[in-house]
């Protein structure tokens, strides 16, 4: 399978406790690609299964997700482990990362597919995550919310700590992902909008990603993919189970549900959060959008 034509190089290279940049220099892009780049806790799981079913042809993969579609920039397994696998895929991939579009090259025939969710349920997810990850014994983010909120919402972005969530991130990846021109060609995709609608998600991904899958191969990859079947198998899709992440793998799929954050802030909070999406985003539809997954962007 012939490499494909690189057309715009990084244009930076974010870096953090996982992220290395540099491992996208042994990533041999095909043509058929998909690279998933989201914030992290947005759906990214969600959607990479999907896809790689799709890629696939099956509603049951070969392997863990993790395996099947590596974290190509994280330094969470062997790099030339990593590289060894894609090189042996001959079927189509699809590759994650959760760094910014303009931190990796774009490639003529190589598709993106972005997902965003509203940062108040990013923020309690990220928090959750924490909590069950072995990595980690105290950060800002497991604070009483009286004080890791404004940690998030406040938090500069800084490139040479690209892993540490927050809403400068959220708004980092939106603007380059979505607002750019930098993907020719991309899915841009909401969790909200995924969850009131997943069959249609299913055959938007089918359609953009021109896999064929037939109308049945569609109702059972989204049968596949709802949150109770992923969560009982939970040690084949929560990322990086097989580098033994999590304190337990079930509970990385806490809730699976949209819409639910309000009763988890006092109106302060909510009033603290939105003053400061305004200054970070000023246009109220695109803040929306993030929020909701409704309009167009």
């Amino acid at each position: 399978m012939a490499a494909v034509r690189q057309l715009v190089a990084a244009d930076r290279h974010y870096r953090g406790t996982i992220t290395e940049p540099e491992r996208w220099e042994g990533y041999v892009p095909r043509k058929g690609d998909v690279i998933l780049v989201t914030p992290a806790k947005s759906g990214t799981t969600w959607t990479q299964s999907m896809i790689a079913m799709l890629l696939h042809g099956a509603a049951e993969l070969p392997d863990k997700l993790g395996v099947v579609s590596p974290w190509i920039d994280a330094n969470t397994a062997p790099r030339d482990q990593v590289e060894a696998i894609l090189a042996a895929m001959r079927t189509r991939r699809v590759i994650k990362t959760h760094t910014p579009a303009d931190g990796w090259p774009v490639w003529e025939g190589v598709d993106a597919v972005t997902v965003f969710r509203h940062p108040l349920e990013v923020f309690l997810s990220i928090r959750k995550h924490l909590a069950n990850s072995k990595l980690v014994d105290e950060h800002p983010l497991l604070e009483p919310v009286e004080t890791s909120l404004p940690y998030f919402l406040d938090r500069p972005f800084d490139e040479g700590e690209v892993d540490r969530d927050s809403l400068t991130a959220i708004v980092r990846h939106f603007e380059h992902a979505v607002l750019s021109a930098r993907l020719p060609q991309k899915l841009v995709l909401h969790y909200a909008a995924i969850s009131r609608d997943h069959a249609g998600t299913v055959a938007r991904l089918n359609d953009f990603l021109d896999t064929n899958a037939s109308s049945e191969l569609q109702a059972a990859i989204t049968k596949a993919t709802s949150f109770g079947a992923m969560k009982a198998r939970a040690s084949d899709f929560a990322p990086e189970a097989a580098n033994d992440f999590w304190h337990s793998d079930a509970a990385f799929f806490a809730a699976g549900q949209a819409g639910t954050w309000h009763d988890n802030f006092t109106d302060t909070q909510i009033d603290l959060y939105q003053s400061r999406f305004a200054e970070l985003l000023p246009d109220p539809a695109h803040r929306h959008w993030i929020e909701t997954g409704e309009g167009d962007v």
